[in-house]
């Protein structure tokens, strides 16, 4: 067989790292100073073995002469397999001692072109001919304390270790250990003075947790799954973190910096099965965790795209201000802090149960997918605010009744609309500018998270349909937007995504609800030519700090 005197490096810029899912440049080289796709090469392939032609090869482009290689793998052709590629790799070693991060290949295929993939090492030149290794006593303080700094553990375990060179900038002799921590395995490349790389020699991979899947009458628990946990086998993964509070009053989201006052959940094999009678506080941990990640994956799967990339902090037993654990709230980003949402246990006699209902996580959540764009927290904005918050649980649970475990059997009255029953109900006729309607500011929300009730129930808009309205209105938003604005935005996704079909629905519903004065100048027919979106005056509605249950 005769193969054409052709080779092929492929440079930096010929395919993107994110094509092949890894860190680094896959395809990259530092052989020529003028890297492109095709590169030709006066070597003459002919029938040598590819074993025989590649050391000479990357001699002639760049490998200093100190260097040995290392063979570690070779694939040869094999058409019965359907093979058509032949390959080699190599590793490195200078003064015998190994290269700890490059491989090299050399591919070969049928028509006899070669490809080289990898990184050669840098030039020693200059670097001393006989490297000191850091006393592992040493290396050993620093990888636990690396471990510790991750969440990990003090009880790390170094598997094995191996003395190596390690390329990034310049030839620094370093320990590639592989250590166990909490059941998990890592590599660790590290010297005494610095960790280069801790990498986990395992996936993110799913949990699942025992909780109920809504509430307490559900009687039984369920298995929720938890998408992509930290192998660390606490509560977190990218998009939630679970904390708890300190006798300081600080939310703890590590726990090797400081003392909580409850113990974390944690299970190595990320399988999140508390007892809710003998471990109450591992159960409500995993519920709050296992129910805002179930409310996200429902808002996702609905077409929610908003939800950014920081991690929203979750903190069971709360306490809120003069000793108040009757709450629930969201905390928005601020230039310092990421968002938070921080849940009370309840006192048993105003309210119960707040950790282990799935409304009531899902609706702080809702105040997230809202404050996108209404960041006015006060008037007819809170008042949205807390509606939309209370329609996305409504429609997620297809439940009119929200919180239907936390209003205590022997009072509850205080907080509850419905005594006994619900926290608050989109079963109702609330109508604004009414006698009667409620001046707090969730309880008026009731009127607004009503009449997107009505429209399914009563105007047969399709569930499915209603959410993508809310959601994409809510992306129209502005900052102080209230419920003109609302109804405005709900009719332009109408127009935009279902040809107009719900608008007579939208609008002759809004005005069943005491909107009418609101909406004086939008009709179906103008709506889109002429909409006219000026603020609506704010009423005098408390305004808190933040974003209430």
């Amino acid at each position: 067989m005769t193969f054409p005197k052709k080779l092929l490096v492929i440079g930096l810029c010929s395919y993107s790292s994110a094509l092949f899912g890894q860190a680094q440049a896959v395809l990259s080289h530092p052989f020529q100073s003028h890297s492109s796709l095709n590169l030709s090469s006066s070597h003459n392939l002919g029938d040598q073995p590819l074993r025989e032609l590649a050391p000479g090869a990357l001699e002639d482009l760049g490998l200093n002469s100190r260097f040995h290689l290392r063979s570690k793998e070779e694939t040869g052709l094999n058409l019965y397999n359907d093979n058509k590629i032949e390959s080699i790799s190599y590793g490195f070693e200078l003064d015998s001692v190994p290269v700890c991060d490059l491989e090299v290949k050399v591919h070969r295929s049928l028509d006899g072109q070669t490809t080289l993939m990898g990184d050669l090492p840098p030039n020693p030149a200059g670097q001393a001919s006989k490297f000191v290794w850091a006393d592992s006593a040493s290396v050993e303080k620093i990888v636990s304390q690396t471990f510790v700094m991750a969440s990990l553990g003090a009880d790390s375990k170094v598997l094995s270790q191996e003395a190596c060179l390690y390329t990034e900038n310049g030839l620094k002799p370093v320990y590639k250990m592989v250590v166990e921590a909490r059941g998990l395995i890592y590599e660790v490349v590290a010297d005494g003075n610095e960790v280069y790389r801790f990498d986990p020699r395992h996936f993110h991979a799913n949990g699942t947790a025992e909780v109920y899947e809504f509430n307490s009458t559900d009687g039984q628990t369920a298995s929720l799954e938890l998408p992509d946990m930290d192998p660390s086998g606490y509560l977190v993964n990218k998009n939630f973190q679970s904390c708890l509070p300190t006798t300081g009053g600080r939310a703890l989201c590590k726990p090797g910096d400081g003392t909580a006052n409850y113990p974390f959940a944690q299970k190595a094999n990320l399988d999140f099965d508390y007892s809710p009678q003998t471990e109450i506080s591992q159960f409500t941990q995993t519920s709050v965790f296992a129910h805002t990640n179930q409310a996200l994956k429902w808002l996702k799967n609905h077409g929610y795209q908003n939800y950014g990339t920081a991690l929203i902090k979750l903190l069971p037993h709360a306490v809120f201000s003069n000793g108040d654990i009757n709450n629930a709230l969201y905390q928005p980003a601020t230039t310092t802090t990421t968002p938070m949402i921080l849940v009370g246990d309840g006192d048993g006699v105003g309210l119960q149960n707040l950790g282990t209902d799935g409304d009531v996580v899902s609706h702080e959540l809702g105040h997230h997918v809202v404050y996108h764009t209404v960041k006015t927290i006060s008037g007819e904005s809170l008042v949205l605010h807390e509606a939309l918050a209370d329609f996305f649980t409504f429609a997620r649970t297809g439940d009119a009744c929200l919180g239907e475990s936390i209003c205590p059997q022997d009072d509850g009255r205080s907080y509850c609309y419905k005594p006994r029953q619900c926290l608050r109900t989109a079963e109702n006729d609330l109508k604004f500018g009414a006698a009667g309607l409620p001046t707090q500011a969730h309880l008026q929300g009731q009127f607004v998270s009503g009449m997107l009730w009505d429209m399914n129930t009563k105007d047969s808009i399709p569930m499915d349909h209603l959410v993508t309205l809310v959601l994409k209105g809510i992306d129209l938003l502005v900052t102080n937007s209230g419920y003109k604005h609302f109804i405005v935005a709900l009719m332009l996704v109408d127009h935009s995504d279902f040809d107009g079909q719900y608008c007579s629905k939208i609008l002759s519903r809004a005005k069943s609800r005491g909107l009418e004065s609101k909406l004086t100048d939008v009709t179906c027919d103008t709506i889109v030519d002429n909409p006219t979106l000026t603020p609506a005056p704010t009423s005098s509605v408390a305004t808190p700090t933040a974003a209430k249950s």
